[in-house]
């Protein structure tokens, strides 16, 4: 039997010209297996909100509930009689087929519980035009991403007590919340199936409504946290908290070189950790300096005084192989967590390793990355994805640092992997997967580590609130080698060309 779906129009603009927009898309729609529920403002007015409803049989008017009764969203929710279940608005348009390609879909996998597809409203440029990822809970967490169309089991959306009016205003999150929360059959169909009239409405009382949303889903996972605006509107910042304090020992291979930074000449490392002391209010970490056996003895000798007892050096011969010198570092190494960190990065954020650390106490967590800035300011890393080519690519990379409209530049999000140069990972992690493969020692090691991690099933997350310069390049050009391509492909080719954390495809 063909699935069938109700939709539950939100309180609203219910004038009959934003309904009969989103009635006659749904009218265009080849499969007829819908149904529209709305409901008139007032107990006992008239059913002109909809005209012409009678004219066809799937569309239900339902009269709100007296006051104090149950809410009108979850009166829709029980007397629904589809299959699954999606939210619109009054003047939301279901584009031609939109809805068709999700039957589909159910048809075609009938065990799928939740199904997102991407949207679009009014923007500059591409703004308005919102291409989702693969499902990633912990974007989910900061970000109400799935948005619209998300169709949702009926029967689930009613286990988990769902569109609860505590909830108004991020009634669709606390709904992805809630489902997701007992199901991992949720699916992502990348077609634009949704045009909306306006931006989604980002406001203190959907702030509000948000935060009520996420802290509800932390505390069903008994996870003591606290939320945080973001820099995106509607965005959240969870901040779980830190059991035990435990040591972050920053790993920083050299080789004590130097370089102009903002027309000044200085030593690179002690740049680096002159940042993390001065500007770091995480207390507990070590430095551990893996250096190079050609570094200059007087590049590291001022740190000795610096940092004390806070301070290991270790050294490595031969060619630099930055996998060798992280697997030493983690070898002297005293702390639980490990944060590789490259030699010409500067501490932006005060508060970027007690970030990075909150988000690594998350035992489904493997690795953690930062958001880096050139010196010029542009972005150079928040996060790692796959080309169409399956080259990885940096993420927005040398765009301008500014408030991206989905929430990349600002919260929690699942990559494919992130950069060595701020890498944090737990040291049972780092042992499970072996450490760093020293068959690659210059390029594409982070990578390797990443998709090692994916394979115990840890997940890599980009925490922008985490912010470092770094001044890249500074020793060695980007140029790869064949045989590091061609490392990739052969161990993980399959791996990145089904990548499920591409929002958006790039030749770059």
């Amino acid at each position: 039997m063909s699935p069938t779906v109700s939709i539950l129009l939100l309180p609203g603009d219910v004038s009959p010209g934003s309904v009969l927009r989103t009635l006659e898309s749904l009218e265009r729609q080849r499969d007829p297996a819908w149904e529209l529920l709305l409901y008139t403002a007032e107990p006992g007015a008239t059913r002109e909100t909809c005209p012409d409803h009678d004219a066809d049989p799937r569309v239900r008017v339902l009269e709100a509930p007296e006051p104090g009764g149950t809410d009108p969203l979850e009166a829709a929710l029980g007397a629904a009689r589809g299959d699954y279940i999606a939210v619109l608005e009054a003047g939301d348009e279901i584009e031609p087929g939109g809805l068709d390609g999700c039957l589909q879909f159910f048809s075609e996998r009938p065990e799928t519980d939740v199904l997102y597809t991407d949207e679009q409203w009014p923007g500059v440029g591409a703004e308005g035009i919102f291409t989702k990822p693969g499902f990633s809970p912990h974007y989910l967490e900061g970000f109400p991403y799935t948005g619209r169309l998300c169709l949702v089991r009926t029967t689930l959306a009613r286990e988990v007590g769902a569109l609860r009016p505590e909830a108004r205003g991020a009634e669709e999150w606390d709904l992805a919340l809630r489902a997701t929360d007992r199901t991992t059959r949720v699916s992502h169909l990348p077609i634009v199936a949704v045009s909306r009239p306006h931006a989604p409405v980002r406001d203190e009382r959907t702030l509000a409504a948000g935060m009520f949303a996420v802290s509800e889903h932390l505390k069903r996972h008994g996870v003591p946290a606290a939320l945080e605006p973001a820099e995106v509107p509607g965005g959240l910042l969870v901040w779980r908290e830190i059991q035990d304090a435990p040591l972050v020992s920053i790993i920083i291979p050299t080789l004590g070189g130097r370089r102009e930074v903002r027309g000044q000449e200085i030593v690179l490392v002690q740049n680096c950790v002159r940042s993390i002391i001065e500007s770091t209010t995480y207390p507990h970490w070590e430095i551990v300096l893996v250096l190079s056996a050609r570094a200059d003895p007087a590049a590291v000798a001022p740190l000795e005084e610096l940092l004390g007892a806070r301070l290991i050096t270790t050294t490595v011969e031969g060619p630099f192989n930055f996998s060798h010198s992280v697997n030493e570092g983690a070898r002297v190494a005293h702390g639980s967590l490990l944060l590789l960190l490259n030699d010409d990065t500067e501490v932006i954020e005060p508060r970027w390793l007690e970030r990075m650390v909150s988000v690594a106490q998350d035992p489904t967590v493997g690795a953690v990355g930062a958001r880096l800035s050139f010196e010029d300011g542009r972005i150079q890393h928040v996060g790692v994805l796959a080309n169409d080519a399956g080259y990885p690519i940096h993420a927005l990379g040398s765009e301008e640092d500014q408030v991206a409209p989905f929430g990349q530049t600002s919260v929690d999000m699942d990559y494919l992997a992130v950069t060595g140069a701020a890498l944090m990972t737990p040291r049972a992690v780092f042992e499970q997967v072996g450490g760093f493969t020293t068959e690659l020692p210059l390029n594409f090691n982070d990578v390797d580590y990443c998709l090692k991690v994916a394979t115990i099933g840890r997940d890599v997350v980009v925490t922008p609130f985490a912010r470092l310069y770094h001044f890249e390049s500074s020793s060695r050009g980007h140029a790869s080698e064949p045989y590091e391509i061609e490392f990739l492909a052969r161990h993980w080719g399959l791996r990145i060309s089904v990548d499920r954390h591409v929002n958006y495809r790039s030749t770059r």
